[in-house]
């Protein structure tokens, strides 16, 4: 999160990790996520001590059988009580409507420092690694990925994939690799500071994404900032803003449809040079730091203000 920069239109922010918060009255209360961890205390918060309560939505995940029955039960149950709630794309705002909750404000969690995440290699140079960044965890997708990068493999046998984060899907995944083979041409780095991200993303020919559902994905944004083109599934905000063949590719879940657009990429260094300066033109142009942090912070001030109106004196 942003925080030194929020608190310039904000004025004092209070953050807590866990599910304990200050008995203090708050102009506004924010919850990441309508989850036990995030969404419930900050409800029974909002009830205690009077205050407004905005809960966030970063994921397609109550349209998805990733939740348990309770947990989305919990989710909508928390986001039909909750003042506003904020959807980070247009597809979590559709869903948001269809199961009756109101108050749905829209505004993108994608804000990139376009000083730091820039193009450090040509993309017609660079080496042919496809590349992964993010979490190990189920919604990611990963036997789309690896099945795909097989048959990637095959073709191109000195092609590599680097899988950048860590997660509760790590085991699983390595069996996979095992399972097809893939030992020598996938390599699992862990997870790596923040900062050191711009290297692994301006070295690789292409950012891949096999996900479910996302909100971003963010790793894709800070990819396309480097001067590096996508193949994603038609997910989050970035299939709403980027354009099929012009920053990147989109697929269905189809092993040979992804595995066809990491070869296309693979093979035409003038495409990755082409593609590579669209994508870094939509995140200059649409998502660079301080004119979203802005436009995110102005949001949440216009709704305090009508919240309050609202409510009257």
């Amino acid at each position: 999160m942003a925080l030194e920069d929020l608190r310039r239109y904000w004025g004092h922010v209070e953050f807590s990790r866990g599910p304990k918060f200050p008995l203090k009255k708050f102009n506004l209360i924010v919850a990441q996520e309508p989850s036990r961890r995030c969404g419930l205390p900050a409800y029974a918060l909002s009830k205690a001590v009077g205050s407004p309560w905005v809960c966030e939505v970063h994921g397609e995940y109550l349209t998805a059988p990733f939740l348990s029955k309770q947990d989305h039960a919990l989710a909508v149950w928390l986001l039909r009580r909750a003042s506003a709630v904020r959807a980070v794309n247009r597809k979590i705002e559709e869903s948001l409507k269809n199961i009756g909750v109101r108050n749905v404000i829209f505004a993108p969690a994608i804000y990139i420092k376009t000083e730091v995440f820039r193009p450090t290699v040509p993309a017609g140079e660079r080496s042919k690694t496809v590349l992964f960044v993010g979490r190990l965890s189920r919604e990611k997708g990963f036997d789309l990925l690896l099945e795909s990068f097989s048959l990637v493999a095959k073709e191109m046998p000195d092609a590599r994939l680097q899988m950048v984060g860590s997660g509760s899907e790590e085991t699983k995944i390595r069996s996979k690799i095992d399972a097809l083979g893939l030992g020598k041409s996938v390599t699992l780095s862990g997870s790596v500071p923040h900062e050191k991200l711009v290297a692994h993303y301006g070295k690789a020919s292409m950012c891949v994404s096999t996900s479910f559902f996302e909100g971003g994905p963010r790793t894709i944004f800070e990819a396309c900032s480097c001067g590096t083109s996508f193949v994603s599934t038609k997910t989050g905000i970035i299939s709403e803003v980027a354009k099929d063949g012009r920053e990147g590719f989109f697929v269905d879940r189809a092993p040979s449809e992804v595995a066809n657009r990491i070869l296309k990429l693979l093979c035409d260094r003038s495409l990755r040079e082409k593609m590579g300066k669209n994508a870094r033109r939509l995140v200059v142009e649409n998502f660079e730091w301080e004119s979203s942090v802005k436009g995110y912070a102005n949001a949440y001030i216009d709704l305090v203000k009508r919240l309050c109106s609202c409510r009257g004196p």
